[in-house]
């Protein structure tokens, strides 16, 4: 078709949104709920998915280093250890920081031990980017000739992965259900949208009109219903996820209760929700019109 012919069609098809406004704006309510309802899983999901991975990235794997070695070793083994991927952050704790902190936490019970008698090693604590990072981590530190003792818990991080494989599977299949619900409910708004403008379409055939002037302006309509209610609901949800992130900041107890949960940045996820909005609010809303329309169209 040429352009004019589709710049005619698109606007016949904004039109048919305005002319059946009543249609037109319970079909965007119903749209807006649906999504409305998995953004907020959505939302959850994200969070979720941004707490597992603090956690994650608080495993440490804490390895001593044999008397004998030299500060020279001990600085060319920290920048090997920065080279390494999956690490996240490397300290190197020499025997002098370890012993005045370990009197800063026993107190009077360490009295005795000085710079000539310190009992503690020189030590590093290596902080990962994931737990599963550990697994490839260890052979590395067990393979430094001045290894003397490697300090990790198992428990703890086969726990992390437990969980966050747990986070994943639920976040993913509630993520999948409720889109497929949405889709079920756009596809029956849009359906009833066509459904209610039947006898026009029934005028139109008996006119003259071809299977494609009627059927376009309607499949736009559907996808312009479908991409409104999405927009429409993903600024409902960047507001009310805004004001949850500024009462995060203030010294409220209900800031103090929130701050705990540590929400992700709104520019974080917005566009990964905004493109599964608009997927499922525009495709559903084109498909659903398309089929919709076909049946009418045999007069």
């Amino acid at each position: 078709m040429r352009i004019r012919t589709w710049q005619r069609l698109i606007k016949d098809g904004i039109l048919y949104i305005f002319r059946n406004r009543v249609m037109s704006l319970a079909s965007i309510a119903a749209i807006m709920a649906a999504l409305f309802v998995l953004g907020i899983v959505l939302v959850a999901v994200f969070n979720m998915n941004h707490i597992v991975n603090n956690l994650g990235s608080m495993v440490e794997v804490t390895f001593f280093l044999k008397k004998e070695t030299s500060y020279d070793d001990i600085m060319v083994i920290k920048e090997q250890i920065k080279t390494w991927p999956g690490v996240r952050e490397v300290e190197y704790i020499s025997k002098s920081q370890a012993l005045e902190k370990m009197k800063q936490e026993l107190g009077s019970r360490l009295d005795g031990y000085t710079e000539e008698n310190n009992p503690f090693p020189d030590s590093f604590n290596i902080t990962v980017e994931k737990p599963d990072d550990v697994k490839n981590i260890i052979p590395r530190i067990q393979a430094i000739p001045f290894t003397e003792k490697i300090n990790y818990s198992q428990v703890v991080i086969d726990i992390i992965n437990k969980i966050t494989r747990t986070i994943h599977i639920i976040g993913l299949s509630l993520v999948a259900l409720l889109a497929l619900i949405s889709a079920i409910i756009i596809n029956n708004t849009i359906k009833l949208t066509v459904h209610s403008r039947r006898k026009e379409i029934a005028i139109m055939k008996i006119v003259g009109a071809t299977d494609g002037y009627i059927r376009w302006p309607f499949i736009i309509e559907g996808f312009l219903l479908g991409i409104i209610g999405a927009l429409l609901s993903l600024g409902l949800i960047s507001g009310i996820y805004h004001y949850l992130l500024t009462r995060t900041s203030l010294g409220s107890p209900e800031g103090a209760f929130l701050s705990i949960f540590q929400l992700i940045p709104l520019n974080d996820f917005v566009t990964d929700v905004m493109i599964i909005f608009l997927l499922v609010g525009g495709v559903v809303g084109f498909f659903a019109s398309a089929i919709s329309i076909k049946k009418y169209l045999k007069v």
